[in-house]
């Protein structure tokens, strides 16, 4: 409102019915004036501005979208920020989101999926324009039928993204890393570098991601006549660094070890480098160690771990534009599924 104090005019928020009375014209006057669409004669336009000037007016441009059905709000849900992958994807998101008026809603659902299912329905409540998840029941080999469910009618009135490879039980679009290219490249380079014998540690056959890198390891060693082996020994929480640790001592107490661990990720990789020198071996001249994810931590160390890179920047503006055609109603070119291409970063904990 505005309250006169006979000399001045003092602004209190302003709004486009508070101007249309000082000028004596109608608000859908100053409406049309504001935002460009239709006509306005000079005299009022001019008057309307000098206003808009002197109040230092902004429109309520969340009532503006709420009008045009738009919230301008996106879910995002993560299992654990702290886990360093989530955080690189959520940032390159965010960056994209905000450059395009989104505010984005970051919640924490650590893997579990009762109260991913109450953050879902947070965001239904607050009209969000889009849910972006990653990780948990996302990433479940087995899951219960009533949260599969729970996705599919819920995509059905709020776009979704899926950032997972089992996208086709929730019927949603996914977005997600190429693993078999990953896992391709990366045993490539160990066969060019004269390596053998690879063991994978560290992850578990209940989340389909490492799953995946597993069978995908098994049928690329065949035909590059590697012998691999995939071994989650440890009952520590897998993709962490104490699994690395504890598993690498486990196989460091065995008659023969392998040339090549290759940890599910850059924490598991970096546990198993550290087991190996306390043991008093040397990475790589005695056993070469290699990552996924290409997270800061595989260079923060005098051993800086060679590592399958998500191209992270790539990753999160797949994920913005996919939900933003859903957004704006537009097709992701017939396609439910965008996979993002991984690409080799060498360094020196191998050969």
């Amino acid at each position: 409102m505005i309250i006169s104090d006979d000399s001045n005019l003092v602004k209190r928020n302003i709004t486009i019915y508070d101007i249309a009375k000082e000028i004596g014209i109608s608000a859908a006057t100053v409406s049309r004036a504001i935002s460009g669409r239709g006509y306005v004669s000079e005299k009022n336009k001019t008057r309307i501005f000098e206003l808009v000037e002197k109040y230092n007016f902004r429109p309520n441009t969340f009532a503006q979208n709420l009008k045009a059905g738009f919230t301008k709000t996106i879910g995002y849900i993560v299992p654990h920020i702290g886990n360093e992958y989530f955080a690189k994807v959520y940032y390159e998101f965010e960056k994209w989101a905000s450059s395009h008026g989104y505010m984005t809603i970051l919640l924490n659902s650590k893997g579990d999926y009762e109260l991913e299912s109450k953050l879902l329905s947070s965001l239904k409540e607050k009209h969000v324009d889009g849910i972006v998840m990653m990780g948990g029941r996302i990433d479940a080999m087995e899951l219960p039928e009533r949260y599969i469910k729970e996705i599919q009618e819920l995509k059905q009135i709020i776009p979704f993204i899926a950032c997972g490879a089992k996208v086709e039980r929730f019927g949603c679009t996914g977005v997600y890393s190429d693993d078999e290219k990953g896992v391709g490249q990366l045993l490539d380079f160990l066969k060019t570098k004269g390596y053998k014998r690879i063991c994978f540690i560290g992850g578990g056959d209940e989340y389909y991601p490492s799953y995946y890198k597993k069978i995908c390891s098994y049928r690329l060693s065949e035909k590059l006549n590697l012998d691999v082996s995939v071994r989650w020994l440890t009952g520590y929480e897998v993709f962490s660094y104490e699994s690395g640790y504890e598993s690498m001592k486990i196989i460091l107490k065995e008659e023969s070890y392998p040339e090549v661990i290759c940890g599910i990720n850059d924490y598991v990789a970096l546990g198993a480098v550290n087991a190996i020198m306390e043991a008093g071996l040397r990475v790589p001249e005695d056993i070469a160690v290699t990552g996924y994810d290409n997270v800061s931590i595989a260079t923060m160390t005098p051993v800086q771990i060679t590592s399958v890179n998500p191209r992270y920047e790539y990753y999160g503006k797949k994920v913005f534009n996919s939900l933003q055609k859903l957004i704006l109603k537009k097709e992701v070119h017939g396609e439910s599924v965008v996979l993002v291409k991984p690409e080799l970063i060498v360094r020196n904990s191998t050969l």
